[in-house]
């Protein structure tokens, strides 16, 4: 019997897994008056061909879409998956700990699991039940409002490789080393350490390529141990990039997934050029 299918049926199948796109910021490199996310490619915004990416994968049927409490551009737009709404925070991991907050409030009925029916679950009451059985089908997608270009197949493959591996390691009781995914692509080019001389950037050295790769978005994790991490960075002020540094703040190795270079973040003006290309695919 393959690994694979030594996983019992109850946590292979039927994965429920809450898509987040973070959509509050204001893009201030990208040097347009308007939010990047609203920037049109063709006939519709950059959000909407994002979500338009995620509604293409079946295991994703809603999206909690986190937006600025000033935005009123976002609620007048079509998209073609359900929305549920956001208020995002002053950072980026403000905006997502309220996504993820809302997502497991949610969950806060009693479990169909006759065994943790009478387990009262609260935001500050976590244990190693809760975290590792109660909510093992419980996943939460987290995308990047500014990545119009994602693959839809690259999402299923992150998805079925990082929830696979994670039951896997549950199922052989092993020490959830991973406990989540992203998307990330090799490194291509010369990669350089710089030293500042003055009014000067200099090379100091070369790193070696072959041990870097950039990380992407979306990223995956489970629901219970996502909220525990992000609630302890709220109170504690870590501040992190991604919620895949997150997780290896908290000694965790999120597995690297490869994703596609064509997955790039709309960040600078000259990145629309791209986009509008890749998009233009039939």
């Amino acid at each position: 019997m393959s690994e694979l299918n030594a996983i019992p049926a109850n946590l292979s199948s039927n994965l429920t897994i809450d898509t987040v796109v973070v959509a509050a910021g204001v893009g201030k490199r990208f040097g347009s008056q308007m939010p990047k996310q609203y920037t049109h490619i063709g006939s519709q915004t950059v959000l909407q061909h994002t979500i338009a990416a995620l509604s293409k994968v079946q295991q994703l049927s809603s999206c909690y879409l986190v937006i600025s409490e000033e935005d009123t551009i976002a609620k007048t737009l079509n998209f073609s998956m359900p929305i549920k709404w956001v208020i995002g925070g002053k950072e980026r991991m403000n905006s997502v700990f309220n996504a993820v907050q809302t997502i497991w409030q949610q969950y806060q009925n009693p479990l169909s699991d006759k065994t943790f029916n009478d387990q009262a679950f609260s935001d500050k009451a976590f244990n190693e039940k809760a975290s590792h059985h109660a909510y093992d089908n419980h996943w939460v997608l987290i995308h990047d409002a500014a990545r119009p270009c994602v693959n839809p197949s690259d999402i299923e493959k992150l998805i079925t490789q990082t929830t696979q591996q994670f039951l896997q390691q549950l199922q052989q009781e092993q020490k959830q080393e991973s406990a989540g995914g992203l998307l990330a692509v090799p490194v291509r080019d010369t990669v350089k350490q710089i030293i500042h001389a003055q009014d000067k950037v200099l090379a100091q050295k070369t790193l070696d390529r072959s041990q870097l790769w950039l990380a992407q978005t979306p990223q995956i994790f489970p629901l219970a141990t996502l909220y525990d991490y992000l609630t302890q960075a709220i109170e504690q002020m870590i501040a992190f990039t991604d919620e895949a540094s997150l997780f290896e703040h908290f000694g965790k190795q999120p597995l690297l997934v490869e994703g596609s270079h064509s997955n790039i973040k709309l960040t600078f003006p000259e990145d629309l050029q791209f986009a509008q290309v890749y998009l233009a695919k039939p």
